[in-house]
Formats: C-alpha cells, structure tokens, sequence
C-alpha cells in the first residue's frame, strides 16, 4: 500500500482559484483536486513533460478567457444599464443594437451580452461609440467608463460658444448643463447632452461662489460673459442646474452615465441672471448664499479688468 506524503507547494494565488473553481465542479476536495491534476499531467502519452505543460497552459488559457468574457459581459449589461436609465427618445436594446449593427438577427449580440462569444476590437469600438463610454475601458479596462474632459473658458467668447456646443462628429450637442455644486464652493461642471443617452462631461476650474481669490474671479468673469452669448443666441439649448455634492462627485468620478445623473434635475435660471443686472439686483433673486454679492463682485471684476471690459457680447 502506497503511504502519502506531506509534499509542501507553494502556488500563485490566481491557480489556487482556479484549483479551487474546478474542485466545485468536479466535487473533490481542493487538495484531491490538485492531486488529480498533477497525476494527469504524468499519465499523458509517452509521459512527456511537454505534453504535460500544454495541457497546463490549454486549461489556463480557457479559464483566462473565460474571465475576459465574463468581464465583457458584465461591462456590457452595465453599458446597457446606464443607458435605459437615461430619459432618451427611445430606450435602447440588445435587438436595437443588432439593428444598429447591420445584423439580420441578434444571437450574436446575445452572445457578447451572455459571455459565450467575444466581440472584435472593432465590435467594441463600435459599443463603445453606441453606449458613448470610452474605448479604452471597454477594451482594455483602462480610464473611466464615461468621457470627462477639462475645459477652460478663453477671453474669445464665441470661441468658448463654439467649443461647447460642438457635439459627436462634428454635430451640434442637444442641450447644455450648466451643473453647480450646491455647496459653498460652488464647483461648476458642464455635461455636453450630444443625443440620445450619450452624454460629454465637462470638468472646469471655475468657482461660481464670492469664495475665491484673483484668478478664480477671471475664471467666473468669463463664465459669465459666455454665458450671456449663450443666452443671447442659444437660448433654447441651455439648462442650469443646482446638483448635490453626491452627484456632483459622481460626475467627476466619470463612473455613471452622466445623461442619467443630470436628467433628475429641473432647469434653475441661475446662468440667465448671472450676467443680467437687472435680474440678480433683485434680493428676491437668491439662489444660494452669497449669490447677490458674487454677482456684484463679478460685475465690478469684469468693469475694472482692462482686459474683460473690452470684451461686447452683441
């Protein structure tokens, strides 16, 4: 009779798992697991030891590309997800997407939703220009799901103007958030509604609160001088939004779908008073503490900088 041995093995923590997932299967024990695989590697044809490690290698290979299916497939139903929770024209699907794809039916859209099939790098770039996140996350798991770009306002308005209304392929964007963080600071971000559930996050350095030093002001001033051209010309295109710190977070996490997160809010015309004297003269007109004071102070900025007042929004 065969007596064990105590034979002591140290093995990477990701082939423990895999030792571990296959015992489950099988209904061994994790160590009669182990046993069973390294006696298979010695009982292959001619005892080869190459023949052993290839097998070793097919067995993690096909676990490898399991979990990548999975992975996929998990990113692809939150995409999904995201997507449906936004208020968009019409709400999208998997047989909306195998339409969009040009596909006659939609097993192969199933399979990439279910993890049975992998979709091309070119596959996913198209899910990723449909879903609007961003490439990189959807193909190789870097970056954040959604797009978040930085944005500074210049002392060329119309140019400020045209930069944020340029949407996906070159096409005007649907509407505009103006979204300010409800706290004393008042952190501005803007969300880019291009169509649809896609949505563009704007990450700006601009304070719209009485609580910031020299440069912050040039940076509201200009705010503000956008904002009246927008009102003038795109009036129909612009929302104000008073977001909670929560949600603001959220967008600058750049996690969740933006479209999703702003389309809870109702417009506040706070970009409609913010430039008008005759509107935030008014003390009825107090959206947040400090309000009255800020619009003052930027008024003078503006008046007192060589710079900004030569600057006439018709």
């Amino acid at each position: 009779m065969s007596k064990n041995v105590q034979f002591n093995l140290r093995v990477p923590n990701e082939l423990k798992a895999l030792i571990s997932e296959a015992s489950k299967n099988s209904g061994r024990s994790i160590n009669a697991e182990a046993q069973y695989r390294l006696e298979q590697s010695f009982e292959s044809q001619g005892g080869s030891y190459i023949e052993a490690i290839d097998e070793l290698k097919d067995f993690f290979d096909a676990h490898l590309r399991n979990d990548r299916l999975k992975l996929l497939a998990n990113k692809l139903k939150f995409l999904l997800s995201e997507s449906q929770a936004a208020n968009s024209f019409y709400t999208p699907s998997i047989s909306r997407i195998a339409e969009a794809f040009g596909y006659d039916r939609v097993g192969m859209i199933e399979d990439w939703f279910e993890g049975r099939k992998e979709p091309s790098f070119e596959e996913l770039k198209r899910l990723a220009d449909y879903f609007g996140c961003q490439s990189d996350w959807l193909l190789h798991d870097e970056n954040k799901p959604f797009v978040k770009e930085q944005f500074e306002f210049g002392l060329d308005i119309e140019d400020n103007v045209n930069r944020l209304l340029k949407g996906n392929d070159d096409n005007d964007v649907k509407s505009l958030w103006f979204a300010r963080n409800n706290t004393e600071n008042g952190e501005l971000v803007i969300i880019k509604h291009c169509d649809s559930w896609r949505g563009l996050i704007l990450d700006t350095r601009v304070h719209v609160s009485n609580k910031v030093g020299i440069g912050g002001s040039e940076d509201r001033a200009l705010l503000s001088l956008t904002l009246k051209y927008l009102c003038k010309h795109h009036l129909q295109k612009i929302k104000g939004a008073l977001i909670s710190e929560l949600d603001y977070n959220e967008l600058i996490w750049a996690k969740e779908n933006p479209i999703k997160i702003i389309d809870k809010y109702h417009h506040n015309p706070w970009i409609e008073d913010m430039w008008d004297s005759s509107m935030y003269s008014k003390k009825s007109n107090n959206y947040w503490k400090g309000w009255h004071e800020m619009c003052m102070s930027n008024a003078f900025y503006i008046r007192e900088s060589e710079r900004l007042s030569k600057i006439i929004v018709q």
